[in-house]
C-alpha cells in the first residue's frame, strides 16, 4: 500500500480550451447562414487574419437579426460558465462584459493565419457550417503553446506537455479559450464555404458598455 497521500493539484499556467455543443443547432445554423449571406451582400468586409475569405465588421454584438440575438445568448452563458470554471468566486455584478464579434466565411483555399487576440480575456468561435473537404486537415483549428521553456520530453497523451494541439470542429460546436492562445485555421479544401462566428470578451469595472 502506498504511503503517499495526495493533497491536491494546482493547474498552474494552463490554457483551458472549453468545448460546448448546442443541442438541435441545425435550425439556428440555417438561420445564421441566411443572415450571414445578407450581411456579406451589404459589406465588402475587412482583412485581418483571413486569407482568401470574407471577414465581417466587428459588430456581431450589435446586430439585430434573430439568429444573431439567439447565438449571443448562448455566448453569454458560455462566458459565465468558463469564467466561473477558472474563478469560482468571480462576481459578475461588479463587472460589465465587453465584447466584439464577427463572421468568417472561407471558400476553397481560405484560411486564417497564425494569430492571437491581444487586449482581451476570452476568445471563442461558433461553428455554423464546416464542410468535410477532401483532406483530413481541411478546416482544422490548431493551437500553439505560448510557453517558451518546455521544449523537453513529453508524456504520451498529456496535452499539457504538447507544443501544439489541433482539432476538427463540427457545426453546432462553440469553443472558448484564453485570448493569448495563438492559433490558426487550416485551408478549407472544399468548394463549400466554412462559416464561423468568432468573438473576443473582456471585463470592465465601473460602467463599461454591456452586451445584451
Amino acid at each position: 500500500m502506498s504511503s503517499l497521500k495526495l493533497q491536491g493539484m494546482q493547474p498552474l499556467f494552463y490554457s483551458p480550451l472549453t468545448v460546448f455543443e448546442l443541442q438541435d443547432a441545425a435550425t439556428l445554423n440555417a438561420q445564421l447562414l441566411a443572415e450571414a449571406g445578407a450581411i456579406r451582400a451589404q459589406s465588402p468586409g475587412v482583412e485581418r487574419s483571413n486569407w482568401h475569405g470574407w471577414h465581417s465588421n466587428d459588430d456581431f454584438f450589435e446586430r439585430s437579426e434573430p439568429g444573431c440575438r439567439t447565438l449571443r445568448q448562448h455566448i453569454v452563458e458560455a462566458i459565465q460558465l468558463c469564467t466561473r470554471n477558472v474563478s469560482p468566486g468571480f462576481d459578475f455584478s461588479l463587472y460589465d462584459i465587453q465584447a466584439e464579434g464577427w463572421i468568417n466565411m472561407l471558400g476553397r483555399g481560405g484560411l486564417n493565419t497564425p494569430h492571437d487576440h491581444p487586449a482581451w480575456v476570452w476568445s471563442g468561435c461558433y461553428y455554423v457550417s464546416l464542410p468535410d473537404g477532401d483532406q483530413e486537415l481541411s478546416g482544422n483549428i490548431e493551437f500553439f503553446d505560448t510557453r517558451t521553456n518546455i521544449r523537453t520530453l513529453t508524456v504520451d497523451g498529456a496535452a499539457c506537455f504538447a507544443s501544439k494541439f489541433k482539432m476538427k470542429p463540427k457545426a453546432g460546436m462553440l469553443l472558448m479559450f484564453p485570448s493569448y492562445l495563438r492559433h490558426w485555421v487550416y485551408p478549407n479544401e472544399s468548394d463549400e464555404e466554412r462559416v464561423t462566428i468568432a468573438f473576443n470578451v473582456r471585463f470592465a469595472r465601473n460602467g463599461g458598455a454591456k452586451i445584451s
